[in-house]
């Protein structure tokens, strides 16, 4: 399998009530399914006249490309696991440590052996690491990639955006949830 990471929010307390630190893992069975959904959002960037260097960014594309992408998703053929922790006022518990323990546990329950690509953030990639070594978890391996390079990073972009919407329940998150709803194999709210 091959699944493409990205994250939302940052580690540590909350500085709102609605803070969220947030992880969406992007899944696909094999090269091929990865290949298919690759070439659709090329077709897509080509179809808005965009550069082949443009980036589909959620919280930086203009409506238009937003709306696009979001639209797109209904077709592309992936499954997902979202994992978000609500942060809290007074102690650290939205750390990364916690998330990769989480993602891990997730990720051993139900797959086999699988490349993790995700968006240059060396303090997250380290620390899954060291959850793998830690569980003696040699299936799962993690490579970081520049997400401007890389079609499926920029769909966990998208993916962990909306599921970020979702758990902070903004105005959008009905209508974009719904994109992605039937691909969810794990979605996880800590609010504790």
């Amino acid at each position: 399998m091959f699944g493409y990471l990205d994250e939302s929010g940052t580690p540590g307390t909350a500085n709102s009530n609605n803070d969220y630190l947030v992880v969406s893992l992007v899944l696909f069975p094999d090269y091929e399914a990865c290949e298919r959904c690759s070439n659709s959002i090329n077709r897509l960037r080509k179809r808005l006249g965009k550069s082949s260097t443009y980036e589909f960014h959620c919280s930086r594309n203009a409506s238009k490309s937003q709306a696009s992408f979001i639209k797109l998703l209904h077709n592309l053929q992936f499954q997902f696991i979202s994992i978000a922790i609500k942060k809290n006022y007074s102690y650290h518990n939205a750390s990364y440590a916690r998330l990769a323990g989480i993602i891990i546990e997730e990720l051993n329950s139900i797959i086999g052996k699988l490349t993790i690509t995700m968006d240059s953030n060396p303090q997250l990639r380290t620390t899954i690491q060291k959850q793998l070594k830690l569980n003696r978890i040699t299936h799962i391996q993690i490579k970081e990639v520049k997400s401007h390079s890389d079609n499926l990073i920029q769909l966990a972009d998208y993916v962990v955006s909306i599921s970020a919407k979702k758990v902070k329940k903004t105005s959008k998150h009905t209508n974009w949830f719904k994109a992605i709803e039937k691909k969810q194999l794990v979605f996880r709210e800590i609010t504790g």
